[in-house]
């Protein structure tokens, strides 16, 4: 019997199953995993030295690696009836173009989760989910909602799984080639571990959300069918940055230039891989089944066009994803904690921890590990001393603690409704026997006499880190009420 035929005028591939598309998946996804073990160990063992433009293209062709590989086995084990390789390039094409326009630069320049995104257990979570989770999935269920689910060479279930792993692997090589080039190259085994992480893990979630468009396509689901799917996959999605989080030492390398992964995180997006794909193939066999015991009702063989209602009801759930992740995001940045001693009230960044020091109202350092630190001291003043004065007095005291201690500029400002003297410095900060290197430091003072003393409001962090957080300390500073 012709499985790929119907009566009834039902879709004629409704009860068609491609057992060949799942397995190629999975084959391409362990060829994958040997590939980078090879690649891996060959860096170890022949340690090439490789710099300037030779890394960096080396790195680029790397990131182009895993959806290369998985197009050539896929077309090799599937060889039958595979879909047009135009269609499938296509796609994966768009989800690299709509990463690279949309949801990269809203997760790294709008939302800057590599700031903020391990600060703490339940923010990790939130923002893994609806932030970063929700983008990503919906990224892909946009390349093939809008692009290839109404035409006619989506056909069949198995289908939305080709088409959605091409759109999860575009959107992997987007963030491939972003840390590439953000990084100016990666060395050999490193960089190939983080591509293939990478590529795995949207592969498999694009694969798995795409079962849900093959279904939809295929059969009569209730309007929120494709919202089910996309909830799913941002979850996922989201738990699988949070894991690998934790078994990376809470790396932010998905996103720009942070710390390399180790095989643990590979290990995860393997596993995830093959466990996604496994579950797709048993649903789309089980559905299949129930076709052609007539329990589950195919849809009609000429509604090529999708549900628009279902569509929109998955803008809807994305718009408020989106809501929740503006939320998860301003209580991240804004959420402060309020201080009121010597005198001295206001706030600082919630995720800063405090540090008792008996010779100042207020030290507390950032927990992420910038280096930051936010201090006021406050001392008696001498009646005729001028904000120069005191300025004068504090470079000198850092000037005998600390190495090429400089002040770079100087101007008038306010705190606390007092007039007060900014000075922006650096200094070598030798650190004692017990660093192995001096370490470069700057920071800004704000001078301020009040009340019979003088308070000195500083900030100190590495010269990476100015930029970041200059404006967490204008706000600390503004905060203040003397």
């Amino acid at each position: 019997m012709d499985n790929s035929q119907n009566s009834g005028g039902l879709h004629p591939k409704a009860s068609y199953h491609r057992k060949n598309v799942v397995v190629s998946d999975l084959i391409a996804f362990v060829v994958l995993l040997v590939f980078v073990g090879v690649v891996a160990v060959a860096d170890r063992l022949l340690k090439p030295v490789l710099d300037g433009s030779l890394l960096l293209v080396i790195g680029v062709a790397l990131a182009l690696v895993p959806a290369l590989l998985w197009m050539f086995m896929f077309y090799q084990l599937d060889s039958a009836e595979p879909e047009p390789v135009t269609d499938v390039a296509k796609i994966f094409v768009i989800g690299l173009a709509l990463a690279s326009a949309i949801g990269i630069p809203l997760t790294d320049q709008l939302f800057r989760v590599h700031d903020w995104l391990y600060r703490d257990p339940l923010t990790t979570t939130l923002g893994s989910i609806f932030i970063i989770g929700g983008i990503e999935a919906f990224i892909v269920f946009a390349a093939v909602r809008f692009f290839i689910y109404d035409q006619p060479e989506f056909d069949e279930r198995s289908d939305g799984v080709v088409y959605g792993t091409a759109a999860g692997l575009g959107y992997a090589t987007a963030l491939n080639l972003g840390f590439i080039l953000s990084n100016h190259g990666a060395a050999l085994g490193s960089a190939e571990i983080f591509v293939a992480e990478t590529a795995l893990a949207h592969a498999a979630l694009g694969g798995l959300l795409g079962y849900f468009l093959g279904k939809a396509k295929m059969q009569h689901e209730p309007v929120w069918w494709m919202s089910l799917g996309f909830v799913i996959a941002m979850i996922l999605n989201g738990l699988f940055y949070l894991l690998r989080g934790q078994v990376v030492e809470a790396s932010t390398g998905f996103f720009s230039g942070g710390q390399l992964p180790s095989f643990a995180g590979l290990l995860l997006s393997g596993a995830m891989a093959v466990v996604m794909s496994g579950l797709s193939a048993y649903l789309i066999r089980r559905d299949v089944q129930l076709t052609l015991a007539g329990k589950m009702p195919a849809r009609a063989a000429d509604a090529d066009v999708g549900d628009a209602r279902s569509t929109g009801m998955v803008a809807r759930v994305f718009g408020l994803t989106l809501v929740v992740a503006v939320l998860v995001w301003n209580g991240a940045v804004n959420t402060t904690t309020t201080f009121d001693k010597d005198g001295v009230r206001g706030a600082y960044p919630s995720y800063f921890t405090p540090s008792a020091r008996p010779d100042e109202v207020l030290h507390v350092t950032d927990a992420l590990g910038s280096g930051a630190e936010f201090a006021i001291a406050a001392s008696p003043v001498d009646a005729g001393l001028a904000l120069q004065d005191i300025a004068t007095l504090v470079t000198a005291d850092r000037g005998s603690r600390y190495a090429v201690y400089k002040i770079l500029e100087s101007g008038k400002a306010t705190v606390g409704g007092e007039q007060a003297l900014r000075l922006r410095f650096t200094y070598v900060d030798t650190g004692g026997l017990g660093r192995s290197a001096p370490q470069m430091k700057q920071g800004v003072d704000y001078v301020v006499i009040k009340g019979g003393r003088a308070l000195v409001v500083t900030l100190i962090a590495p010269p990476e880190k100015m930029q970041d957080m200059t404006p967490l300390f204008t706000r600390f500073v503004n905060s203040l009420v003397l």
